[in-house]
């Protein structure tokens, strides 16, 4: 046991951690009424070739917390209404408009995700004079279809930092949240942040 706890303790100081710090951005609809309506969730777009499908299972998975049954997936109202096989990101107020009398829901919910640098890797040496990060953001687009608005527009930017100052000196190695997996839990927090501030 005695040796467990030596290598245990030699490992904490080889190895460290090093996280995401996450900024988030509300230009508008910081604080939505959730409890009224059909909300329509797209299927979100990102550059991401690894978790682009994880990043829209999460997205409804924290999404259905807030909506529960009022959530809609896109998917499910195609296979018995002519909706577009494809719905941008932005949309003009005649296609929110047209949206609206094809699906009968009274929001759009958009996500996208972006991949923008992924310099560190997995495993990065700490005495490395070079600053590298592993660099993702999510976009959240609502609109009100009825109304063909854009009610509430968000973004949250994850970052990992080689020179980051909560990396512990005394390690020789530090395992880096990758940008990709920063995305992911990204928007698990930004749509946490919906949850806290819906309208009571």
């Amino acid at each position: 046991m005695k040796n467990l706890f030596k290598c245990s303790v030699f490992l904490f100081l080889v190895i460290s951690c090093n996280t995401p710090k996450y900024t988030y951005y509300f230009d508008t609809g910081k604080y939505l009424d959730f409890s009224q309506g059909k909300w329509l969730l797209n299927k979100s777009k990102s550059n991401s070739t690894i978790f682009d499908k994880e990043l829209y299972q999460r997205s409804k998975e924290e999404f259905e917390v807030i909506l529960g049954d009022s959530l809609v997936e896109i998917n499910d109202l195609r296979v018995d209404k002519l909706i577009p096989s494809k719905i941008d990101f932005e949309i003009t107020k005649q296609e929110l408009n047209e949206l609206y009398s094809l699906t009968e829901c009274t929001y759009l919910i958009n996500i996208k995700g972006n991949i923008i640098t992924e310099g560190l890797g997995s495993i990065a040496v700490s005495n490395s004079d070079l600053s590298t990060s592993n660099q993702a953001s999510v976009f959240i687009w609502i609109y009100n279809l009825k109304v063909g608005e854009l009610i509430s527009s968000s973004q949250v930017y994850a970052e990992v930092n080689s020179q980051d100052s909560q990396f512990d000196n005394n390690s020789k190695w530090k395992l880096s949240t990758s940008s990709h997996t920063g995305m992911v839990n990204g928007v698990k927090k930004l749509i946490g942040r919906y949850n806290k501030y819906k309208a009571k």
